[in-house]
Formats: structure tokens, sequence, C-alpha cells
């Protein structure tokens, strides 16, 4: 998989970029703040459909756009992509509302069709590598699933619909909960069995879904994560492993025999039994205690958690074993190779682990677009064949 063309209108402080990659990709060099990690987050957001940065989407659009010809502001990025099989061009275009309620209007467009966000994500596949991936070990949770629900919604589509269903029905549940709180309706009461079934049975489905897929694909990517840190010459042991707040034994002993199907069914039965028990606290806290909504992972070196104990040195090194088990999965998953995205993170790494990195990023054999403020740090990489160019300003110079 392979991302050709690039085309930018009012993205941040690009006006009007249009940018070809060849196959082995491009390496971009530049003053901070001169529009390198934009193109980045441009060509992530073709993937996921939203910004890897945080804040909201509304913070793309260059605030001044459509102003010599009336229009409200706007900003669009489309990208080429040719695939194994195919081709797609995707876009996605943002613009204010006309009437100036500060609404953000979005289109998301496939060969010209429109579509929605979940038919979009994955037709083309990244793994961005970034210095704020170090969340992913001292953040919080929310982090984490989010970084969980993007790798498999890229390779899953399934996963990502299941995903969108369970997040309306959560909403929808913890607004009856709420409701039913105020009005004092007893926990114990038919009246509450009977409001709450259906939210009830409804988010059971949805929700062992995506746990039993966050399974089985912690499982993957924490064989390859170990085997990946292993490379690095460190002696010592990478673990990482899944904490769902469904909390049952035998969902974990199934998760185990690979099979997705058993798997959904057992967390299923334990998710319920779970939301029986919970009832009354989630009545009178008024939100859902339970489910994939509250599920984390932890990453530890030798048994101790990274987060808590580990150096920043360390916390380094476990993530970009992580990224690099993320592009191990995508691509036994899919059949192909993802984008590769390196932000600025060769700067953040020790020569050697630098090197660690950029010869495992060569060895995927898969294209790649990595940004440094010093065109050194390139120079004295094994990324050094990339074609280069200068980005100064919203302008790219090759």
């Amino acid at each position: 998989m392979q991302l050709r063309r690039l085309l930018l209108e009012e993205f941040r402080l690009y006006h009007h970029l249009e940018l070809e990659l060849g196959p082995a990709g491009l390496a971009l060099h530049g003053a901070n703040a001169s529009g390198k990690s934009t193109l980045l987050e441009a060509i992530a957001m073709l993937a996921t459909t939203r910004s890897a940065r945080s804040g909201g989407e509304r913070e793309v659009i260059n605030w001044r756009s459509g102003q010599e010809l009336g229009f409200p502001p706007f900003a669009r990025v489309r990208g080429h992509v040719e695939r194994l099989d195919d081709e797609v061009d995707i876009e996605i275009a943002l613009q204010l509302d006309a009437g100036g309620s500060g609404q953000l209007q979005k289109a998301i467009r496939l060969n010209g069709r429109n579509v929605r966000a979940m038919d979009a994500v994955g037709s083309l596949k990244t793994v961005l590598f970034a210095p704020e991936d170090v969340a992913l070990v001292s953040g919080s949770p929310s982090g984490r699933r989010r970084y969980l629900d993007l790798m498999i919604s890229q390779v899953d589509g399934r996963y990502l619909r299941a995903l969108s269903r369970y997040n309306r029905i959560l909403e929808q549940r913890n607004s009856l909960l709420k409701s039913l709180g105020r009005e004092g309706v007893s926990a114990n009461s038919p009246t509450a069995a009977a409001q709450l079934a259906f939210w009830d049975e409804e988010l059971v489905a949805f929700g062992s879904r995506l746990v039993a897929r966050r399974m089985l694909s912690i499982r993957s990517l924490a064989a390859h994560a170990a085997e990946r840190f292993a490379t690095f010459g460190d002696e010592r042991v990478l673990a990482v492993e899944f904490r769902p707040s469904i909390d049952d034994p035998s969902c974990r002993a199934t998760a185990e025999s690979g099979d997705p199907d058993s798997t959904q069914a057992v967390i299923a039965r334990a998710f319920s039994e779970q939301l029986q028990e919970l009832r009354r606290d989630e009545m009178r806290r008024g939100v859902s205690l339970v489910g994939p909504h509250r599920d984390d992972f932890s990453i530890a070196i030798d048994g101790m958690d990274v987060g808590t104990f580990g150096s920043r040195g360390q916390q380094r090194l476990a993530v970009v074993a992580l990224k690099l088990a993320e592009t191990d999965v995508m691509m036994e998953e899919s059949g192909e190779r993802p984008v590769i995205l390196l932000d600025d993170v060769l700067s953040e790494l020790d020569p050697r682990r630098r090197d660690d990195l950029t010869q495992a990023v060569v060895a995927l054999d898969a294209q790649v677009v990595v940004t440094a403020t010093d065109v050194e740090t390139i120079d004295r990489s094994p990324l050094s064949a990339l074609p280069r160019a200068e980005v100064t300003q919203g302008a790219i110079r090759t």
C-alpha cells in the first residue's frame, strides 16, 4: 500500500499543496513549526478520518480561508492510494457552518462518492510514530483505548461499526440510568428491570463483540511487541496485558483458544452477570460501570509497570516496540504494508535506539515518510536513501 499523491487546501498553514510521493516515501526536514508534522497529520487523517492531534477537528482549518470569496472557513485533504488490488481516492472536506453557529460540517468521499467515516477508515492504512506516543504508557486509559480502536478499525470495518453502535447505546443507557435515579426508582423494582432490559441486551451484544476483538488483538500485539523488544538487545522482557473491565477468569481462558465466537459468548455471559450485580450502583451514580468503555491495557518490563516505574528511556523503547508490533499486526490481518509515518521521533532516541528503529522500519519494505529538524539525523540513519524535501512555512522544496 502506497500513498502516491497528496493534496492539501487551507489545512493549517498550507494554503495549497500538491505533493507526489514515490514508492519508497519521503524524508522531510525543516525548522520547528514549519509544517512537517502537519503533513503527517493529514496523511494519518486520510487513514482514520480524524486528526491524530489533540483538540477538535476545526483546528485544522485555516481560519482566513474563503474570506476573499465570501466563503466560511474550510479545509480539504485528498490522497490517491495504490493498494494491492486496486487504487482509491480519499477526500475529507471540513467547513464551518455558513450561518455562523460554529458547527463543523464534514464530508468524506471515496472515488468521488460520499460515504460515512466508518466506510472510509482503513482505505489507507498508516502507523504513526510521534513523540507524544509516550502517553501510551504514562497517560490515561482513554488514550490507550483510542489507540486500540484506531489500530483495529483500520483492518476490521465490522469492529468500527460495532464501536459506533455501542457508543450510541451507552449514551442512551446512561441517560436512562440518570432518569431512573432522579425518579427514585428502586434497582430491584420491575420498572427498572423492564426499562433497562432492552438497553442491557444491546450493550452486551455489541460490547462483548468489542471486548472479544480487543482480547484477540492484544494477544497478537503482545506477542509481536515482546519479539520486537527482544531484538533491541535488551535481556529484559516486555509484556502487554489486556485489562478488561469485564473481569472474569473464564474470559481470559477462552481468549487463549483464539476462537472469537467462543470468546464473545463467554464475555457476553460474564457481562450480563456483572450488569445485574452493579445495577444498584449504576442507578445511584447514573453511569454504566462496566463495559469496553472502561477497558485498559498495561505495558510492563520484567513485571514492572513502565508507566509508573519505567525511566523515560524505557518508556520510549516500550512504545517503539509497541508501534512496530502494531505494524506487524496490521500486515498480518490485512495482507498489506501500512504507510509508516515517523514524526520527528529520531531525535527522541539515542543513536543505538535510533538505529534499532530505522533498521526495523527499512526491513518492513514499506513506504516511509519521516520528518526531522536536522537533516543530518536522517543522513546518519538507514533511511538516508529516501528522497528529500525541505519544508518552509507551508511550502515544500524538493
